[in-house]
């Protein structure tokens, strides 16, 4: 962080930076175990370890709902302007 900012982070900014982190790769492991259950599934498989591929599609599928779904409005601009 101090080579992208020039600064150093205070503690409350590492640990929230910390958390963030934890929650978005809780989410990636939690779409990849379910990526694999379905593939599993779908293959009549036993259980298998999580591989690479499952974390790879469980990571573009994050980035597609992130990028492809429409933007909640937020109050702001539900507001009616006094002006128009």
């Amino acid at each position: 962080m101090n080579s992208i900012t020039g600064t150093i982070p205070s503690s409350n900014v590492v640990i929230a930076m910390a958390g963030i982190a934890k929650v978005f790769v809780g989410e990636i492991i939690e779409d990849a175990l379910d990526i694999q259950r379905r593939e599993n599934h779908i293959e009549h498989k036993p259980a298998t370890p999580l591989e690479p591929k499952h974390l790879r599609e469980a990571y573009r599928r994050i980035n597609h709902r992130q990028y492809h779904c429409p933007q909640r409005k937020t109050w702001k601009s539900k507001r009616k302007s006094r002006f128009q």
